[in-house]
């Protein structure tokens, strides 16, 4: 068969192949020396032979007959490595200490390569000299020996870093993960990182780059178990893989905050925020209310009812993207990945010793949606942002493109445009309220659509001196905090991230709050809460 066929084939047939070694076998290193084998073989089989009838009896059987061969090899010869039943230098006292340092070692050989945990199994297990391991291992005496000093030297570090607080003792694991730029076919931060051990290994390379067995050592996983790991990691542009050598370093390329690092922190950077909300409150955005109030048309935004207050609220949300006025460009170190998605990630990280505390100012990030077709009946373009005042979850998941093609033509066509799924959809959203439309609607000329959430109110609003000043001094606080606390690989991108700072859709529910408390704003009906901070620009 050609070449891609047969790539697809033995991709689909991986897992199987895995699972009869085994089953075979019953442990897992001697199972994926088996497992290679016998994809090796099936692999050159497909490539050698056509129309192949009953393809599993096919693979099965080449994979009996690799069986085979590999029993033989065990009962002829040892090649393959078995720590569990390693013998080295067994103490004579059987002290605790002492059983305990046999017990770490066995683990440490576990950490080797391939080759260095047979060389290491075949000197102390099976007593042959170096010569003799030459002779069966197919290399040079020169080679042997420095894989034994080599791995000695490996033992020892491995060894002395038990000692020290390790991953394994504490693993971190992360409480928050998210993406700034669109997610692919396979999800975003959190949908990669499924595991406690991606998360291990995304950390363990975050401050240096370290290599696949010190990666191993640090997150106390053997490496027959990270790599397959680490390797997806690198696939998806998460890690990246910094040289082509034969035992290449690895450098995570993703934000990770360290909560137990940054908690110290936290009380000052909230009281910064905190302050800079309430300036803002007062002084930008009580100007805009005013002005606002005096529009016979509010500015062309419309809602159920015409309610101002709740027309306000979505108003404080566009006026925060209007603080932006710093250049920066988060989204040039946006990775591509390979299920189509483009974007940087981040994540936040603690251990079971730390608890951080629950952030009521939590908020996504700007999430727009768009449908520009030429049509000015289905052309639509949407902002929604969630926080504490929304009564949405979800967020990004929940936010579906075809959730505002919907209400779109509910707007513009009529009711019977929606099928009963988009109907009950949109209810049970609470975009849709005893057939009025909740969220607030802005209709601009068909010309403006492409640019509008970052154009519409540029013509109304302006941003005081007093207010661009408290933006970039906010920023320069930002940066000389948090670059400190991260590697000197991400200060580039760090230096975009925590650009117009007080622009970011972190600083909505602060803001509200503070407004509240003015007395500025009213609070909203539980009606209301499921469809604030969201606005759908249709064609005029």
């Amino acid at each position: 068969m050609d070449k891609k066929t047969a790539d697809n084939k033995i991709f689909e047939y991986r897992d199987r192949i895995f699972g009869f070694a085994l089953e075979k076998v019953r442990n897992i290193d001697m199972a994926q020396e088996l497992a290679s084998d016998i994809l090796f073989e099936v692999y050159r089989s497909f490539l050698k032979h056509e129309n192949i009838v009953n393809l599993d009896g096919y693979v099965y059987r080449i994979a009996r007959n690799v069986w085979a061969r590999f029993v033989h090899k065990l009962e002829t010869g040892r090649q393959f490595e078995d720590i569990s039943n390693m013998e080295i230098a067994v103490p004579e006292d059987n002290s605790e200490e002492e059983l305990a340092m046999q017990q770490l070692l066995r683990r440490e050989i576990g950490y080797l390569s391939q080759r260095q945990r047979t060389v290491i199994y075949m000197h102390y297990y099976d007593k042959l000299t170096v010569a003799d391991i030459a002779k069966r291992l197919g290399i040079s005496a020169g080679t042997v020996k420095w894989h034994l000093s080599d791995a000695r030297v490996k033992l020892k570090e491995g060894i002395k870093m038990n000692i020290e607080k390790n991953l394994d003792i504490n693993p971190i694991y992360f409480t928050d993960m998210g993406h700034s730029g669109y997610t692919g076919s396979k999800g975003d931060t959190a949908d990669i990182f499924d595991s406690a051990l991606k998360m291990n290994i995304a950390w363990a390379c975050y401050n240096e780059p370290k290599t696949l067995e010190e990666i191993s050592r640090a997150v106390g996983v053997p490496t027959v178990y990270v790599g397959d790991q680490l390797l997806s990691l690198v696939n998806f542009g998460f890690i990246d893989k910094l040289d082509n050598s034969n035992d290449p370093k690895y450098r995570t390329n993703m934000i990770l905050e360290d909560l137990r690092q940054s908690s110290a922190g936290d009380e000052e950077r909230d009281k910064l925020l905190d302050d800079a909300a309430a300036l803002l409150a007062d002084k930008y955005i009580r100007k805009i209310f005013a002005d606002f109030d005096a529009s016979p048309d509010h500015w062309g935004m419309t809602c159920d009812g015409n309610d101002v207050n709740f027309l306000k609220y979505s108003l404080v949300m566009l006026a925060i993207t209007k603080l932006r006025i710093n250049s920066g460009n988060v989204y040039k170190y946006a990775v591509e990945r390979p299920d189509g998605g483009c974007f940087v990630s981040y994540a936040s990280l603690t251990d079971r010793s730390f608890k951080p505390a629950e952030d009521k100012n939590w908020s996504c990030g700007d999430m727009t949606r768009d449908n520009l077709n030429g049509d000015p009946k289905t052309d639509c373009v949407s902002l929604s942002v969630d926080c504490r005042y929304a009564d949405r979850k979800g967020r990004w998941r929940d936010n579906l493109d075809t959730d505002w093609d919907s209400l779109t033509k509910f707007v513009n066509i009529g009711k019977d445009s929606l099928s009963p799924e988009e109907y009950k959809r949109l209810t049970d959203k609470g975009y849709i309220y005893e057939d009025r439309v909740q969220p607030v609607i802005v209709r601009a000329d068909a010309c403006d659509m492409e640019n509008i959430v970052c154009n519409y109110l540029d013509d109304k609003l302006t941003v005081p001196e007093e207010i661009r000043e408290l933006c970039t001094e906010t920023d320069r606080i930002f940066r000389e905090y948090n670059l400190k606390n991260h590697p000197k690989h991400m200060h580039p991108l760090l230096n975009e991230w925590y650009t117009n700072v007080l622009g970011a859709m972190m600083m909505l529910p602060r803001i509200i709050e503070k407004l509240l408390e003015q007395g500025q704003l009213a609070p909203l009906t539980d009606i209301q809460k499921n469809s604030v901070f969201s606005v759908l620009f249709l064609v005029k």
